[in-house]
């Protein structure tokens, strides 16, 4: 089954993430005196993806927003609770891309949207469900530290789901799959070619092809920058050029296209 995604997909927002390796760190350039300083993590198709065009939907977009803001920037990749720690320290300029979470908005202000994330549930192989509808009740594994979108909440609340956890991602699939657990939340572009990693494991369950919501992503930027209003200002309005430009457009054609590829 070459449908794979689960794990990175909704986490890349929270937090959760594979590591970047000391020799891949190592093989990276280093930025130059003036750069602005952002990071992102890593692994997260198709929104942050080193194998992936450009570096991804989101570092591609991103790139052209501060292009447009005439502002050299160095992308740091970095794991995704490292790099959101120190951004919320202000070491770093900015980090992306994030879901909007009422906790995460009292210390960072938000831009405008730069992506979305198309959400789908994964069931166990033994659980039919041909409606949402059929999954009211069920128990739902989200993993320990995972932060719900006001989206997730209210799917939550419509169907009456009750929340387990898990350790990670991962541990959730597995409950899942032996059937101590019912539902979990996945991202909709599955790309096997991206994230060969998790194949296997997502073998063990079925994934949904029915929406059940859109998140949007944003880049963010910590309130402890002085600048940081000014700054979020400035993206958005860069943003808002590159979208009436047609630019935006190009960039979400040529990543749709690979996002949607079976």
């Amino acid at each position: 089954m070459k449908k794979y995604v689960v794990v990175k997909l909704i986490l890349l927002c929270l937090g959760f993430s594979s590591y970047v390796s000391v020799a891949e760190k190592s093989q990276l350039p280093m930025p130059k005196d003036g750069d602005t300083l952002l990071t992102t993590g890593s692994s997260y198709f198709p929104y942050v993806d080193k194998k992936a065009q450009d570096g991804g939907w989101s570092v591609s977009l991103v790139k052209a927003i501060f292009k447009r803001m005439n502002t050299p920037i160095y992308i740091d990749y970095l794991p995704w609770q490292r790099g959101y720690k120190w951004a919320l320290e202000g070491k770093y300029q900015g980090t992306f891309p994030y879901v909007y979470t009422d906790e995460r908005a009292k210390s960072f202000i938000y831009s405008k949207k730069i992506n979305s994330i198309p959400v789908r549930i994964y069931t166990s192989k033994e659980m039919k469900v041909n409606t949402l509808a059929d999954v009211t009740g069920a128990r739902l594994c989200l993993p320990y530290g995972h932060s719900l979108s006001s989206e997730q909440s209210a799917f939550i609340k419509a169907y009456k789901l009750s929340v387990q956890r898990a350790a990670d991602a991962g541990g959730c699939i597995v409950q899942v799959s032996k059937g101590w657990g019912e539902v979990g939340f996945t991202n909709g572009y599955l790309q096997g070619d991206y994230n060969s990693a998790l194949f296997e494991v997502l073998d063990s369950v079925n994934i949904i092809d029915i929406p059940v919501a859109t998140i949007p992503l944003y880049y963010i930027v910590s309130k402890e920058l002085e600048n940081a209003q000014a700054h979020i200002d400035k993206f958005n309005a860069a943003l808002a050029f590159i979208e009436q430009s047609g630019e935006r457009r190009q960039i979400d054609a040529r990543f749709e296209a690979i996002a949607n590829q079976k």
